[in-house]
């Protein structure tokens, strides 16, 4: 199976190719807009490079958190791309995706941090024994202070962030990527492949309270 992972929730614009479960292809740029200028063109680099898109079995975009203009971005180019051969568009949740990355160099429990705007993130809990439950996923909304009041126990924070932190608290600056968007949805495509649909949405928590990520199956 063939799997396309586009992620573009941050400033980091990734396209990745996935077959049965292996990466073949990736490719990223950061800055600011950069999906809007460079999406379409990574995603013809990716594919054109390795298979011709005819033989892509599935779409797998980064749903949120993250940015608003970002997540519509990939989304829509997401869709669009789906809609001819009529592939199945799968959501993975950006948190997912961010700690998917971070545990590739990060074996302590750590703290995942996305930033909103002013002094609000979003954040998450992710510890080294088990990864996040795609199936119940509570993402959190509070201010920076509040944030690292929470987590006092937590030394390891992970964002793609700028912040700025207190003394005694790491951080790594990773970003999330379209081969792990690929990849996680290769690894649960049964439990994704039940939420694609026309009216899919970002998830974009936008709320000062605990929001719950539970997949609804697909009716009808």
């Amino acid at each position: 199976m063939n799997i396309l992972g586009i992620d573009t929730s941050t400033d980091n614009c990734s396209v990745g190719l996935v077959r049965d479960g292996v990466v073949i292809r990736k490719k990223s740029e950061r800055g600011r807009s950069m999906a809007s200028e460079r999406l379409v063109s990574l995603i013809d680099e990716v594919i054109v490079e390795m298979i011709p898109f005819d033989q892509i079995d599935a779409i797998a975009v980064s749903i949120g958190p993250g940015s608003y203009t970002g997540l519509r971005i990939g989304l829509s180019t997401a869709k669009g791309l789906a809609l001819p051969g009529r592939l199945p568009v799968l959501p993975v949740p950006t948190m997912a995706v961010l700690e998917s990355v971070a545990r590739q160099d990060i074996d302590s429990d750590m703290v995942l941090l996305i930033k909103s705007h002013r002094d609000l993130a979003y954040h998450i809990r992710s510890d080294r024994e088990c990864f996040l439950d795609l199936k119940e996923m509570t993402v959190n909304y509070d201010s920076f202070s509040e944030i690292f009041e929470k987590y006092k126990d937590i030394s390891m924070f992970v964002s793609p962030s700028i912040i700025e932190f207190p003394t005694g608290k790491q951080v790594r600056t990773i970003y999330p990527e379209g081969d792990h968007v690929a990849l996680l949805a290769h690894r649960h495509y049964e439990q994704l492949i039940s939420l694609s649909k026309p009216d899919l949405e970002p998830l974009y928590f936008s709320e000062f309270e605990a929001k719950k990520w539970t997949p609804q199956p697909q009716s009808g």
